[in-house]
């Protein structure tokens, strides 16, 4: 029997920032940055400061979402600068990297980046700092729940079994360094039939659901699958930007209240 791994844990906070939070899926495919960009929006919407993270190294596609780019600045004492859009801050290795670069990067020098997101980030004063997570349970995930003091984590998974037995493992990554698990979402839960708006079930139901109950965490929101909210990220305008009365950007704000309700202080 292998023995699990133990992991050094040294826990640092943010100077003034109130609340970090940190999304993941365990997998690929199930709209974990989408999820992340428009609950960094509701959120902003609320009147809250926020940051936004793209700690996915090896994928980064939160600058293309929010129709951002751009070349950090530094300040004379080496602190970089966050970019800003639509009154977040955001930063993403994207920002670093040439466009089509791949990034063929090893455990050293991806800790030596993280190293720098967490001790070499002029935030300033925010209520929440969101971090898109990459998928899986690697080196990211763990340097940054090791050396960030969280305040929780989040979720994001679809109603398949197969997601589900990912996210099962990310979900027990952040217990295993002592992150409490906040919350799940559903993504791609239904569509909506564009004639009368009944939900319309394209997989098994109750994804997120029998995980929420499996690990006793809350189910913070379902979301359906939209054809327009993909079409839209690519153009760099997310739903709850655009059309803020569309049925699903009234989710992410379900989704941002019940958040701003388990991590009030």
């Amino acid at each position: 029997m292998v023995d699990k791994p133990k992991f050094i844990i040294d826990k640092k906070p943010l100077k003034d920032v109130k609340n970090i939070i940190a999304i993941g899926s365990g997998k690929g495919g199930v709209g974990k940055s989408t999820v992340t960009v428009n609950l960094a929006l509701s959120l902003k919407n609320q009147g809250l400061k926020v940051g936004l993270l793209d700690a996915d190294v090896y994928g980064p596609n939160v600058p293309m979402m929010m129709g951002l780019s751009g070349t950090p600045s530094i300040t004379e004492d080496k602190k970089i600068i966050p970019l800003e859009k639509e009154g977040i801050k955001i930063l993403s290795v994207d920002f670093f990297v040439q466009e089509d670069q791949p990034l063929i990067w090893r455990g050293p020098l991806v800790s030596n980046l993280i190293n720098q997101f967490v001790n070499d980030v002029e935030w300033g004063e925010l209520d929440y700092l969101l971090i898109d997570l990459p998928p899986g349970t690697g080196d990211v995930q763990i340097s940054l729940s090791q050396k960030l003091k969280l305040t929780g984590g989040i979720v994001v998974t679809t109603p398949q079994k197969v997601a589900q037995y990912d996210v099962k493992k990310a979900v027990n990554m952040f217990k295993s360094v002592q992150v409490p698990v906040l919350g799940v979402v559903e993504n791609m839960s239904h569509i909506l039939c564009p004639k009368c708006g009944e939900k319309i079930f394209l997989f098994p139901q109750g994804g997120g659901e029998e995980l929420s109950k499996m690990f006793d965490i809350e189910l913070l929101g379902t979301l359906p699958f939209d054809p327009q909210v993909s079409a839209n990220s690519d153009e760099g305008k997310p739903i709850v930007l655009v059309s803020p009365d569309n049925p699903i950007s009234k989710t992410y704000k379900e989704i941002a209240e019940n958040l701003t309700k388990k991590t009030s202080n």
